[in-house]
């Protein structure tokens, strides 16, 4: 079944309207009619069963005859923080997978050894919507404004359980090991470095407040890679 997004001030009761993109891909590109079947989402965890009931110049009306919650959610609310990256295109293939993997949100570092000193934010939102589109997700990952590494450390502490994969970590602490000793968390933070890596003022930062250093194996990874496999761990980890 087609799927598309709603903006949640578009749902009113039992009827919800598409606009914008989301009309145009489906009455010119899907070519949906009166009566067809499809799925809508708000990104908030709700995911609508609706019908098409009727058309306008730039927006279509569609009646919701039932509602989930949570579809295709996992039970633990993961948040990403990672550096920006030298070559945007990376950063945007890895807010694309974090969001496929289940993400709940998406926090852009600066970290001292990063080197970009901006991010296109409206650009990562895009990707982290069609993505969620494209999956079948019920919930829309939020893109925060760009943090500073230092900033995101000391504000923390609200997360059940707080990673930070890096290379000077011992293979004893492979994620893996890791995972098995701590309960099903509610919420885990992973932050990812650039691509020369945490400094070790920022690795000392994070011991500070309690984050737990990781192993992702003998290899240096990538940062997109290394948060590719900390995030496949961690949704699939309980």
């Amino acid at each position: 079944m087609d799927y598309f997004f709603v903006q949640p001030k578009d749902v009113h009761g039992k009827t919800l309207i598409l606009r914008d993109e989301e009309y145009k891909h489906l009455s010119r590109v899907l070519r949906k009619k009166i009566g067809d079947h499809i799925l809508v989402t708000d990104g908030d965890d709700n995911m609508f069963e609706a019908v098409v009931s009727s058309f306008d110049h730039s927006l279509a009306e569609c009646e919701i005859f039932n509602t989930k919650l949570r579809v295709n959610e996992p039970k633990t609310d993961v948040t990403l923080a990672v550096s920006l990256l030298r070559n945007p295109a990376r950063l945007d293939f890895l807010v694309e997978k974090a969001t496929e993997l289940g993400v709940r949100a998406i926090i852009p570092l600066l970290c001292e050894r990063t080197i970009p000193k901006h991010e296109k934010h409206a650009r990562l939102e895009k990707i982290a919507l069609a993505a969620m589109k494209q999956c079948g997700r019920s919930y829309l990952p939020k893109i925060f404004a760009l943090s500073r590494f230092s900033m995101l450390v000391n504000h923390s502490r609200d997360y059940s359980l707080r990673l930070i994969p890096h290379e000077k970590t011992e293979q004893s602490q492979f994620i893996g090991s890791v995972l098995q000793h701590h309960k099903k968390p509610q919420s885990v933070l992973v932050v990812i470095g650039p691509e020369g890596g945490f400094s070790d003022e920022e690795l000392a930062q994070a011991a500070d407040c309690r984050f737990v250093p990781i192993s992702l194996g003998p290899r240096r990874l990538r940062s997109e890679t290394a948060a590719i496999s900390a995030l496949s761990w961690v949704v699939g980890g309980w």
